[in-house]
């Protein structure tokens, strides 16, 4: 055998050497998109939902995932930020605050960006309808009894999202609210 043929490669050797490249090529390639994805936390746009007279106006930003944290900033009825959607005890991580990242409590948060109303409204509801402290939360207690809002009582609303409209007495879902026609 003459030294040049030794090193030489027949069709079969050459193909199953190209499987191996582009298997090993896929293999890289699908190890760095996870590596790199499962890196990145995907942040979702949210919204700021509160009573937007002044001195209720604002939903506070805390150092900590706690009402007792220090705050550090404030978003009014409206305002966006970022999320990953992490709750830690009701509390949601916020980004885009100034230069730092705080917590906002989830009851005061929307996915959709609420829309201003400021108009009386009436409950259509069959009975009464339970007032709650905010979306989804507790029911607002006065005076040792439950806050209820009846039938065909009215309520100014401020502003509605994602199924709930906080009031000038709390938050209503707002499938039991109408324009009042007065």
């Amino acid at each position: 055998m003459k030294h040049y043929e030794q090193y030489t490669t027949n069709n079969r050797e050459r193909k199953v050497f190209a499987i191996a490249v582009v298997a090993v090529l896929v293999v890289a390639i699908v190890a760095m998109s996870v590596t790199l994805c499962h890196g990145e936390e995907e942040l979702a746009t949210v919204y700021a939902m509160c009573d937007p007279r002044e001195g209720r106006n604002k939903v506070h930003v805390r150092a900590k995932p706690t009402k007792d944290s220090a705050e550090i900033g404030y978003l009014e009825c409206g305002d966006s930020f970022l999320t990953d959607g992490v709750s830690r005890d009701g509390w949601i991580r916020c980004y885009g605050i100034g230069e730092t990242s705080g917590w906002v409590f989830s009851g005061y948060v929307t996915t959709e960006k609420p829309e201003m109303v400021m108009e009386q409204y009436c409950c259509v509801a069959k009975s009464r309808v339970a007032v709650r402290r905010w979306q989804g939360g507790p029911q607002i207690i006065r005076n040792r009894r439950k806050l209820w809002l009846n039938n065909c009582e009215d309520v100014t609303v401020f502003c509605i999202a994602d199924g709930w409209a906080c009031t000038s007495i709390g938050y209503i879902q707002s499938e039991w609210l109408e324009v009042d026609p007065k």
